[in-house]
């Protein structure tokens, strides 16, 4: 889809995925990096021409997700994709080109659901901790961010890093909030 200056949306194609997608992020300019759903190829790339594709570089646990369990992000000045994993309350960090990944655990870190990412940061919506964890790409936790909201699902970070908005998920007090990063 395309965005003009007044904020209208055109359908500009559609595609047909081999996998249901759950998350999605831009890669480049031609393709997207997405998260899937029953699959043990946790992310795939698509590109506008609709030809998917694997990230060869990158090994995957031999498992699946159901749909919500599993969301993935792309920060293309770091070369990183992070995936959330309900089940087990991590966040994997992949780096593209060596293939090399980590895997943060942390307390701080319950039931991720959404994950997004600027400037070299990683944010997490921890729904067991109602924050969003932020992380460097190397996986330090630099703070918890308490965003005064039940069930905190996805969210999305500005560019430059200066704003954040969160999304809920909790029943009778849907809230989407807009935050200024100090």
């Amino acid at each position: 889809m395309s965005v003009d200056g007044k904020s209208s949306i055109t359908l500009m194609k559609t595609l047909q995925t081999s996998t249901e997608v759950w998350s999605i992020c831009p890669y480049d300019v031609t393709r997207f990096i997405v998260g899937t759903v029953d699959d043990r190829r946790h992310v795939r790339m698509i590109g506008l021409n609709g030809q998917e594709s694997d990230i060869h570089s990158l090994t995957f646990p031999d498992k699946t997700y159901s749909a919500s369990f599993c969301h993935c992000t792309y920060l293309p000045s770091d070369g990183v994709v992070a995936v959330t994993d309900w089940n087990e309350d991590t966040v994997q960090l992949y780096q593209l080109g060596p293939g090399t990944s980590r895997t943060v655990q942390d307390d701080r870190i319950q039931l991720p659901e959404g994950v997004c990412g600027a400037q070299g940061r990683v944010f997490v919506a921890s729904v067991g901790t109602n924050t969003v964890v932020e992380m460097t790409v190397q996986g330090e936790i630099v703070k918890c961010h308490d965003v005064g909201m039940d069930d905190p699902w996805t969210n999305s970070v500005t560019q430059d890093g200066g704003h954040m908005v969160v999304a809920n998920y909790a029943m009778g007090d849907l809230t989407i909030k807009l935050f200024k990063m100090e």
